[in-house]
């Protein structure tokens, strides 16, 4: 299949992208390289299965998608994902995440694609009230960066109706794994990684009894590449979770335990606004008809990520 991956140069895109090129499909990479890197494509950039191009979803020139011609599957992964920028900068997360999946969606018309799927959150959900969260629940987010993939799912569904080209929602929870990055912003895993090497305190919001559904990036892959592939969907929307929930106290003293002499000082600061307080899926409507099945223990999955950030401190 000719599969174009937007976010291609992202953390999770960039093993899709891996793991689509081994496969033996052909894949086109539109990535603006804002959050993105060339570096993460190192292992594909050489195989004559891809292309890179340099543009941004919000305003992809038409000379471009002419030049692709047929592309028979859309991967949808680039986005805004800082949940604390999107409180500050509502307005731009919205312009990037619910603008930007429009144009792909309108891109996707133009590309004659039968299929995109697009890459939500389980900031979807917000704070449920009972877990673990199926796809059925509320949607009821409690940030813009939740409010803007819930409207772009809506969007999705709404262009199937119209347009005919058939469209899925992936609720990503907690995606963990090598090349995530490791700003002030990023995802808890990827802070206390480089603060371990850094051989600082983990900085904990709260009292630590807050929890996530973390779930490595191969996983997360597996579970996309099934919904890119499997012929035929009955359901819409699926999540992508690991199913195990996990309190940030309990990373914490497992990332320690894994780095093995790492200092086991935590530092307690007060809980921020606008994240969820629990979390965790109901994965059986993607292991049942996606034939989903997360294999990455918590432990292997940290393991394999710190070993990554060590060679990669920068």
């Amino acid at each position: 299949m000719r599969i174009l991956v937007t976010g291609g140069a992202g953390f999770i895109g960039s093993h899709l992208v891996d793991r689509l090129v081994t496969m033996g499909h052909e894949v086109i990479v539109l990535d603006n390289l804002s959050t993105g890197s060339t570096r993460n494509l190192a292992n594909a950039l050489g195989s004559p299965s891809l292309l890179f191009k340099n543009a941004d979803i919000r305003k992809v020139p038409d000379s471009l998608l002419k030049k692709f011609g047929r592309v028979d599957r859309v991967c949808h992964l680039a986005a805004l994902t800082n949940v604390r920028e999107s409180i500050r900068d509502p307005v731009g997360t919205s312009e990037t995440n619910l603008i930007g999946t429009l144009r792909i969606l309108e891109a996707a018309k133009r590309l004659r694609s039968e299929r995109v799927i697009f890459a939500s959150s389980a900031a979807v959900y917000g704070n449920p009230q009972t877990l673990p969260v199926a796809e059925d629940a509320s949607i009821v987010p409690i940030s813009p960066y939740g409010a803007s993939k819930a409207a772009s799912e809506l969007y999705c569904r709404s262009f199937e109706e119209n347009h005919g080209i058939e469209t899925v929602s992936l609720r990503y929870f907690n995606v963990y794994g090598p090349r995530q990055r490791s700003g002030q912003y990023s995802g808890v895993i990827s802070i206390f990684s480089r603060r371990i090497h850094q051989e600082l305190p983990l900085r904990i919001f709260g009292d630590g009894s807050q929890s996530r559904d973390f779930i490595f990036v191969s996983d997360a892959v597996a579970g996309t590449i099934a919904a890119l592939e499997k012929e035929h969907i009955q359901s819409r929307i699926f999540n992508i979770a690991s199913g195990r929930e996990t309190t940030i106290l309990q990373l914490a003293k497992t990332m320690q335990e894994v780095a093995k002499g790492a200092p086991s000082n935590l530092r307690f600061e007060p809980a921020r606004k606008g994240e969820v307080y629990r979390s965790l899926a109901d994965i059986t409507r993607a292991q049942t008809e996606l034939g989903y099945s997360p294999t990455v223990p918590l432990h292997d999955g940290l393991s394999k990520t710190m070993k990554w950030f060590a060679g990669n401190r920068t």
